[in-house]
């Protein structure tokens, strides 16, 4: 037993350790064989495809599911989703249930409703004529 508390214990390192077969994974075998063997008989048998073509669309299968499944998957699909677009606006609100024209209560848009779209106009043809 340790008799001071900055003596800490041994700890194998190996414990932490997932198990696996080289660089794969030993939790991606059972998927995998299910992968190739599903496209062994889809692609090669059904289809009468070449062997490139197998090897082919088995490599794209146990790529997709690697990353998918993988433990590092959110590394690589982090980089696809795109940075949201904020818009401001401002608008009175009304309830279109009280007014089924279609118009606010008094019958024409707002003023600031107006505004923005003469903005977003300018906007689109400032991108789009100018390019």
């Amino acid at each position: 037993m340790a008799t001071e508390p900055d003596e800490y214990i041994q700890i194998n390192s190996a414990l932490s350790l997932k198990p696996s077969l080289g660089p794969i994974p030993a939790d991606q075998m059972f998927p995998w064989a299910v992968i190739v063997l599903g496209n062994i008989f889809v692609v090669k048998s059904l289809l009468g495809l070449s062997w490139i073509i197998t090897i082919l669309s088995i490599g794209w299968g146990i790529a997709t599911w690697w990353i998918l499944t993988g433990s590092d998957g959110g590394r690589f699909l982090s980089k696809f989703h795109a940075p949201p677009y904020w818009a401001y606006g401002c608008a009175q609100y009304w309830s279109p249930l009280e007014n089924l024209s279609g118009l606010p209560p008094n019958g024409k848009p707002s003023k600031h409703v107006k505004q923005g779209r003469i903005k977003r106009k300018k906007r689109w043809r400032r991108r789009h004529i100018q390019s």
